[in-house]
């Protein structure tokens, strides 16, 4: 019912003229500072004076928190009727997940930007098995048909991007993921070794698993486990895993924690984007997050232990072996030994690597600028 309300305000206030000096941010359900919206709207909060940037965040709680750490002005609920009428009045959205608000016919000369918030290895959105006709209706004309650009990071995207949110090609654009311009900054890798209570020197190691919907997650997944086999090697390499997985599952993972292995989610550091460089080395099994990581050109060890089960579940939009630069160790030693090779440099992935990013990551500096170009152009353009 909130939604129908909502929608039925929006057409009240939409009949004001649009305001091309106001820019609106959103991300997952207008509750959320995460993602490319966040990382764009920092850069326009501090480059372009000439814009008024706003950022949708309808949980009272959070909203008075953000406005406590970044200033009044710059947080608005979407719900209450003010909120409303300047979201509605603003001449440009950027958006990681949906809308700011809901409305059933849009104003055609808004700019409507869905950052999106990775790059599609697992098929996503319309491309999703098993969705209804009533699904696919409600995404294609509530949100697909409102998005004057959807962008991505790469010309080998294009097709799935249009494909996923039922959009011609010549809506997906190639200009990277704002969050992706943190990997060029130095790395402060000492702050995570303090937030993390870890001796300086020491070397990181991001354990980021996949969230299944199906079952728990299964770390270390070996026949032959043994933690403490573990954290003795972690412990004579001067070395540290930072278990980054989905909070729901902290209670069952606490098990795995030990003096060398570390529980690292959201109440610990709230958005990994900014500490990704940090790492020396990221351990995975189907989380896109390492596509990112590819920018840096550092190994990446793979442990796909329900490779089939997931995956018929969950589909993909690639090979999986094809595009996954990194072992796949399948036993306790084999995973040991390519710790060890990794954190030596000596990984033997370098070049899959290389080719792997070449083909995902085309957008290799800082896109943030690049956008409000275009942006400020196609504004230019319409006035």
């Amino acid at each position: 019912m909130q939604k129908v309300e909502n929608m039925l305000k929006a057409q009240w206030y939409k009949k004001q003229e649009l305001d091309f000096h106001i820019w609106v941010f959103s991300s997952v359900d207008n509750c959320n500072f995460n993602y490319n919206s966040k990382y764009l709207f920092f850069y326009v909060r501090e480059q372009l004076p000439q814009i008024k940037p706003v950022f949708v965040i309808n949980n009272t709680k959070k909203r008075k928190q953000l406005t406590e750490e970044y200033g009044d002005g710059y947080f608005v609920d979407g719900l209450c009727s003010d909120g409303m009428k300047m979201i509605l009045r603003a001449g440009v959205w950027f958006t990681s997940a949906g809308l700011p608000v809901y409305e059933w016919k849009g104003n055609p000369e808004r700019i409507v930007v869905n950052l999106w918030h990775g790059i599609p290895l697992k098929k996503i959105v319309l491309m999703e098995e098993k969705q209804s006709f009533l699904r696919r209706f409600y995404f294609k004309h509530l949100f697909s048909s409102k998005y004057t650009y959807i962008l991505t990071t790469s010309t080998h995207l294009v097709p799935i991007m249009s494909k996923s949110f039922a959009v011609p090609e010549e809506c997906i654009k190639v200009w990277g993921q704002p969050r992706n311009d943190l990997l060029w900054e130095t790395p402060v890798k000492g702050e995570v070794l303090r937030i993390m209570k870890i001796e300086e020197g020491a070397s990181l190691i991001l354990y980021a698993p996949t969230y299944r919907e199906y079952g728990d997650t299964v770390l270390f997944p070996f026949p032959d486990n043994d933690q403490k086999e573990i954290e003795r090697f972690l412990q004579e390499k001067n070395c540290h895993i930072c278990i980054r997985s989905h909070l729901k599952e902290q209670g069952r993972i606490e098990k795995y924690t030990g003096s060398h292995i570390h529980f690292m989610n959201e109440d610990v550091i709230d958005d990994i984007a900014l500490w990704l460089n940090c790492f020396d080395v990221l351990i995975t099994d189907y989380s896109s997050i390492y596509l990112d990581y590819l920018l840096l050109n550092k190994p990446i060890i793979f442990l796909p232990y329900d490779q089939r089960e997931y995956l018929r579940k969950r589909g993909m939009n690639f090979p999986y072996d094809k595009v996954t630069p990194g072992p796949k160790p399948e036993n306790l030693q084999e995973f040991l030994k390519c710790v060890d090779r990794a954190l030596a440099g000596q990984d033997g992935y370098a070049s899959m690597r290389e080719k792997c990013n070449s083909y995902f990551n085309q957008m290799k500096e800082p896109c943030s600028n690049k956008i409000c170009e275009y942006i400020l152009r196609d504004i230019k353009n319409k006035l």
